[in-house]
């Protein structure tokens, strides 16, 4: 499943705004990022295609409505508001046969109160794709679900505890509070917990039952075995004749090897059958989250320790730590992941690796607590680590805008979207200039050394040489823009003596 085309009509900041995403004709990825100053309308874009998707995730899950759109979001000036959305549903299998659902379109309208419009809602396409994902999930429990989820500015870090009663077993829970605006991150620890305990669980049952089974099977089948050994004791105790006596105790020790033997081989494979449940379980559930989260940061073996308090731990550089000893933006960006990989896993049960699972992510401010160098590459990760997701994101890091060669990039100003090409491998000053409208240095020093180049330019050369001694007195000496200058202020210089 991917967003095609959005149209927003009379909608927030827009009057009317058309965009597509990627992947489309000139971008290949599966990344759509937008830039622009606070206020532009950046989250507004993610709250419409969030409200968009909630109409498809209600009539999963109930066949119920979708969200409303907020009527402060109406323009001003304009009575009703339109949100149209193009979506592909690509391949499907419906009724056990392969097909294409294709392109559906539908749109959401909000009127002002006691307001007549011109714009109607349109869901016929919508409710027919639903029809048939209902229709397939009554025949297949197993059924994979696209994922959708909006992580807003507001998402939060990290769990203080973990909820011990929060079963999160049933594959629509994958979309529980993923359009809510402000995700609530403690459902993926509670996942771990459960994932945990429900493998454990397991194992002693199995045990219980097994151990029950073999000693039924024993009592069953060696009955005549134990009469033969009660005979044997009997005997031996009444018994005389030291060689009949020696006899009876070597009968004795064959048939207590023989039964230890048996014991032995039912444990054996009592033990093979536990470390299978184990293997098959963790590498369906358990092992989806822990690998996304290993291919992210340099958390190792992410698990719950339940002594006391029940609380998430990780192994970082050898050392084990409490989730909530990591820094902000490690626990933001192991909360994030942890939770794609968590409903990913909860929605594609039937998936050898749920990670390949299909879906659109929503990231707000994607930057957000991360350090520069956890920027730098995280597009590339993300990409990776959940190959057939469509992200569509907001930052304010040139970091973010310059990880990736198959990236659509949008600028947003004032109400107007355009596209940037080629921030491939842009070094941070040219973007920070180029795409987010910002100056390399600070305006006034900007300025003075504007002033510079202009004098020098204009050959007055002393009031250049007065300007850069000002600088010298407020800038390191080693600041390579000053030293640049002053060499080129040499060079103007040396060619003014010469004229002479």
């Amino acid at each position: 499943m991917k967003v095609k085309q959005l149209q927003l009509q009379n909608y927030g900041r827009f009057d009317d705004l058309t965009m597509e995403f990627a992947p489309n004709g000139g971008t290949k990825g599966n990344v759509t990022i937008i830039v622009g100053n606070n206020g532009a309308g950046k989250s507004q874009i993610l709250q419409a295609l969030a409200t968009g998707f909630s109409w498809f995730v209600g009539g999963i899950k109930d066949e119920s409505n979708g969200l409303d759109i907020d009527e402060n979001l109406i323009k001003n000036n304009s009575d009703e508001t339109q949100i149209t959305f193009d979506v592909d549903f690509g391949e499907y299998d419906y009724r056990n046969h392969a097909g294409m659902l294709g392109i559906s379109r539908w749109n959401i309208v909000k009127i002002r109160g006691g307001k007549i419009g011109k714009f109607s809602n349109y869901h016929k396409e919508l409710k027919k794709v639903i029809k048939n994902y209902r229709y397939a999930f009554t025949n297949n429990d197993n059924l994979s679900f696209p994922l959708i989820v909006f992580y807003t500015i507001k998402r939060s870090g990290m769990a203080q505890f973990i909820n011990q009663n929060s079963p999160l077993k049933d594959q629509l829970k994958g979309y529980d509070y993923a359009l809510d605006y402000g995700v609530d991150f403690n459902a993926f620890f509670d996942w771990l917990k459960e994932l945990e305990d429900i493998e454990n669980a397991d194992i002693v049952n199995e045990i219980r039952k097994q151990k029950g089974d073999d000693y039924l099977y024993l009592l069953n089948n060696f009955k005549e075995l134990n009469q033969l050994f009660e005979e044997l004791n009997q005997q031996i105790k009444g018994e005389k004749d030291e060689e009949v006596l020696e006899l009876l105790r070597e009968s004795r020790a064959d048939l207590i090897e023989q039964m230890t033997g048996m014991e032995m081989e039912i444990s054996k494979g009592l033990q093979l059958k536990i470390d299978s449940m184990q293997s098959d379980y963790v590498n369906i559930n358990a092992k989806t989250i822990r690998l996304a989260i290993e291919r992210f940061t340099d958390f190792r073996n992410i698990r719950i320790e339940r002594k006391g308090t029940p609380k998430m731990v990780v192994e970082k550089d050898g050392e084990k730590l409490d989730v909530n000893q990591l820094s902000q933006g490690e626990k933001s960006l192991l909360a994030l992941v942890g939770d794609i990989a968590r409903r990913l896993a909860i929605l594609n049960p039937s998936l050898d690796n749920p990670l390949q699972g299909e879906g659109v992510v929503l990231i707000d401010e994607v930057d957000l607590h991360l350090h520069p160098k956890w920027q730098q590459n995280l597009i590339d990760k993300l990409t990776k680590t959940f190959p057939n997701v469509q992200f569509i994101l907001t930052t304010h890091s040139p970091h973010i805008v310059s990880d990736n060669p198959d990236v659509l990039v949008y600028i947003l100003d004032n109400g107007e979207l355009r596209q940037y090409h080629n921030a491939y491998g842009e070094d941070v000053n040219t973007l920070l200039n180029g795409v987010f409208g910002v100056s390399e240095r600070t305006p006034e020093i900007a300025e003075k050394f504007k002033m510079i180049g202009d004098y020098i330019g204009d050959k007055q050369l002393d009031n250049a040489k007065n300007l850069i001694d000002e600088l010298s007195q407020i800038l390191p000496k080693n600041h390579t823009h000053l030293l640049r200058t002053q060499l080129t202020w040499a060079k103007a210089k040396l060619d003014q003596s010469k004229e002479v």
